[in-house]
């Protein structure tokens, strides 16, 4: 969730080097809702709705997955991020690589943006970043190993089969900035989401909030064939957020 709601990737280079179609069963796809709750001192209170689908699409003619991410904040919760956080990922239909990422970002009057643009050819990614009413900030990165966006890593974990127990080295973009982290299949979860797995994602350098908490994510991922994000939980430089899909 950034505010406004990622160096070889070791285990899996072969892979990534000739990467494997990946059929995406049709029961996963739509929309899922989801309650954003915050837990401080044991008192827990719902601040966000939020929703994530994942669609068949065409990006410049080709053939997409697309996913939109929208999170709606209640009153309170705006001392914390946007009243409205919206993002749009789109990767190539096969083997799910990130091909382009936009969030619109506005304060007030004024609007800015978060873009990234994939380019498989160059191996890079070109990132331009503008929070209002600062001027666009245009970086490039070397697109190597498992590089993307938080909302392109949730599909990227949904749909491959990682390895348990061993990091896997990444970099995450996020509010123009190229993140050094980890991804670790941690196992199945008996005890928070029975018949799930569990992942963490752990940021070297940088964190989810512009104080640079939140920097760990655990995310929970359901193992039949609807291959759902059921859950998201971080921890802020006070309290917790948990993100819990809508029963």
């Amino acid at each position: 969730m950034v505010k406004g709601f990622y160096s070889a990737f070791l285990l899996l280079s072969a892979l990534l080097s000739a990467p494997a179609s990946i059929s995406i069963p049709a029961e996963s796809l739509g929309d899922v809702q989801y309650e954003v709750r915050y837990k401080l001192a044991g008192i827990t209170s719902k601040v966000a709705d939020a929703t994530i689908s994942l669609d068949n699409d065409t990006w410049n003619g080709q053939a997409v997955l697309h996913s939109h991410a929208a999170i709606r904040a209640s009153s309170i919760f705006r001392l914390f991020m946007d009243a409205e956080y919206i993002a749009d990922a789109y990767l190539s239909s096969g083997q799910q690589e990130p091909i382009y990422y936009f969030n619109p970002i506005k304060k007030g009057n004024k609007e800015g943006k978060f873009e990234c643009v994939y380019d498989g050819k160059a191996r890079t990614i070109t990132s331009v970043f503008q929070r209002p009413p600062s001027d666009a900030v245009t970086k490039t990165f070397p697109l190597d190993g498992l590089s993307m966006d938080l909302l392109s890593l949730l599909v990227y974990v949904r749909y491959h089969d990682i390895p348990s127990g061993s990091p896997l080295s990444m970099h995450l973009l996020m509010g123009g900035k190229y993140v050094a982290a980890t991804l670790t299949n941690q196992g199945p979860d008996t005890e928070r989401y029975p018949g799930t797995e569990r992942f963490q994602l752990k940021m070297i350098d940088g964190g989810l909030m512009e104080n640079g908490s939140g920097n760990e994510i655990t995310v929970w991922r359901s193992t039949g064939n609807d291959r759902r994000i059921l859950g998201l939980e971080t921890t802020l430089s006070s309290g917790v957020m948990t993100v819990a899909i809508k029963e």
